[in-house]
């Protein structure tokens, strides 16, 4: 995969660079609001897909779901703020959204999104959509505010390229098992399962880095699949990522996993045995309870399986400091029964292997008001 030279990106509407101080108190001063359904007015979407908006009296980049209406005023859930604010649509449900401010005062780029939302109150005929509405977006020269580079008009095609592709789902699909037949040893299948997340290519750029710095040896680094398409294509030039399906979608998940927190993985672990596998981060434990303001956020772990004799069983573990916590929830009740049962061999296999158990919850699908917490 050959990608052209990127020169230096100039932004028309510049984002706080990561650990910015005036990001930093923009979320201190959330700290209060934590649990609380905020007002977010949507003002203008970006070329790159993502929303200018209006939080906290603050003019901010957000990354929202398709067919979000500029001139509207979205109800969102702030569930944390640490190690940035995170807002939900629905409490509990979806992915984080995270909000970056603009350091730009916008002047009248502010204008246009707020007078839109008080016109589409006072008159729906001018709600962002209706052909009043197209009509003065045309007529309006202050809508031309928002351009991006040419590295970042490259990046718009690329992703435009991955979300064109129909079934692509936003998981790492595994070609092949990760184990042989039978049953797969534990420590043999937990290196198979890191190396599957490790060399996904979702990582490459930073791997790349530590390969530059002496901390990575060439031969991890060339079982990427960045560096198996580099070497197997090399002879033939190989297409920019504009062209190349494989690659834009290996883009589009390597800015999904940076934007979202979260890595999908979809695959089968040993012959005939499928299993769909997400890691994200955690708001901070008891982050929308009012506890410690600097706790470190956890790392959550599900996956799914199903088995021919118990049926499908998913499992989440949530890492929290230094405890662990899994909820198992089985398909039927005669298959929680059982692992009920084995609970204690898995309490006592983790703590002989150094994770202890802070909690283990047992449920089925058919089971009224939870689980069995232990």
């Amino acid at each position: 995969m050959s990608v052209p030279g990127v020169g230096r990106v100039v932004a028309a509407i510049p984002a706080l660079p990561v650990g910015d101080a005036r990001q930093e108190a923009f979320e201190r001063s959330l700290a209060t609001q934590v649990g609380k359904a905020l007002p977010v007015a949507v003002l203008a979407k970006l070329a790159d897909g993502s929303f200018l908006v209006r939080v906290a009296d603050q003019n901010a980049r957000m990354a929202l779901p398709p067919g979000t209406l500029p001139g509207t005023e979205v109800p969102m859930t702030l569930v944390s703020t640490q190690p940035r604010a995170a807002f939900q649509l629905t409490p509990g449900q979806g992915q984080l959204l995270h909000p970056t401010l603009i350091y730009q005062e916008l002047g009248e780029a502010r204008a246009p999104g707020a007078g839109a939302l008080a016109a589409a109150r006072a008159n729906p005929g001018t709600a962002p959509g209706s052909a009043a509405d197209a009509q003065g977006a045309q007529a309006d020269p202050r809508n031309a505010q928002v351009s991006l580079s040419e590295a970042g008009r490259m990046l718009g095609r690329i992703l435009a390229s991955a979300q064109g592709q129909a079934g692509q789902p936003q998981a790492i699909q595994a070609a092949t098992p990760l184990a042989g037949p039978g049953t797969p040893e534990p420590a043999r299948l937990a290196q198979a399962l890191e190396g599957a997340i490790a060399q996904s290519g979702l990582f490459y750029e930073s791997h790349v880095a530590e390969w530059a710095e002496g901390k990575r040896a060439l031969p991890e680094l060339m079982r990427e699949p960045q560096m198996q398409r580099a070497l197997a294509d090399a002879p033939a030039k190989t297409a920019s990522a504009e062209t190349d399906p494989a690659a834009a979608q290996l883009i589009n998940q390597q800015l999904a996993a940076h934007e979202q927190g979260r890595v999908a993985w979809q695959g089968q672990v040993w012959p005939g045995q499928d299993m769909h596998w997400e890691i994200h981060k955690d708001a901070p434990e008891g982050g929308a309870r009012g506890g410690d303001a600097d706790a470190e956020p956890g790392w959550r772990s599900g996956l799914r399986l199903r088995f021919a004799g118990l049926g499908e069983i998913a499992a989440t573990l949530v890492i929290a400091g230094d405890q662990l916590h899994i909820q198992l929830k089985a398909e039927s009740g005669e298959t929680s029964a059982v692992l009920r049962a084995r609970a204690g061999e898995l309490a006592a296999a983790l703590g002989a292997a150094g994770s202890p158990l802070a909690s283990l919850d047992i449920s089925s699908a058919a089971d009224v008001g939870g689980g069995d917490g232990r």
